[in-house]
């Protein structure tokens, strides 16, 4: 009878521990400030068909890649698929990417894509971002432990 009461008041502690307040976790732009990669705001990218490739994705952004050119893209609220996104396609009103339109992720090497469903992530702001400049030290996330 000993053990259960034991086990559920280590689990109470544990409980209360992972809840206390620390440092606040930035998500999308909020956790590129101050990043000299992180550029201008833009209202689009024309010719949205050249887009020609995508990484350091996360559930909140993406950095599109346009010959060139790239763009940091948030979406609206958090889409886990795009973290482990394979294949992202483009659903686009225009010919130019822009605010409210959608990314179509999918987590298959096939880049099999949906316009409905979960695998469809609102754009919310669009970035230029450059690569080249000086970075800073990857933003925390939820999974990083404790900075000592």
């Amino acid at each position: 009878m000993l053990k259960p009461a034991l086990l559920i008041a280590a689990t109470a502690i544990l409980v209360s521990c992972s809840s206390m307040p620390g440092k606040p976790v930035l998500r999308g732009i909020a956790a590129y400030e101050g990043d000299p990669r992180l550029g201008e705001r833009t209202d689009s990218i024309c010719f949205a068909s050249t887009i020609d490739g995508f990484r350091t994705n996360n559930d909140r952004t993406v950095v599109l890649k346009d010959g060139r050119r790239e763009y940091l893209v948030e979406v609206l609220g958090a889409c886990p698929e795009l973290e482990f996104a394979q294949a992202i396609g483009l659903d686009a009103r225009t010919n130019c990417l822009t605010r409210s339109d959608a990314l179509l992720v999918s987590s298959s090497l096939m880049g099999q894509t949906t316009t409905v469903g979960s695998g469809r992530c609102l754009i919310k702001d669009i970035y230029t971002w450059d690569s080249r400049a000086e970075a800073k030290p990857e933003p925390e996330t939820e999974d990083a432990p404790p900075a000592e």
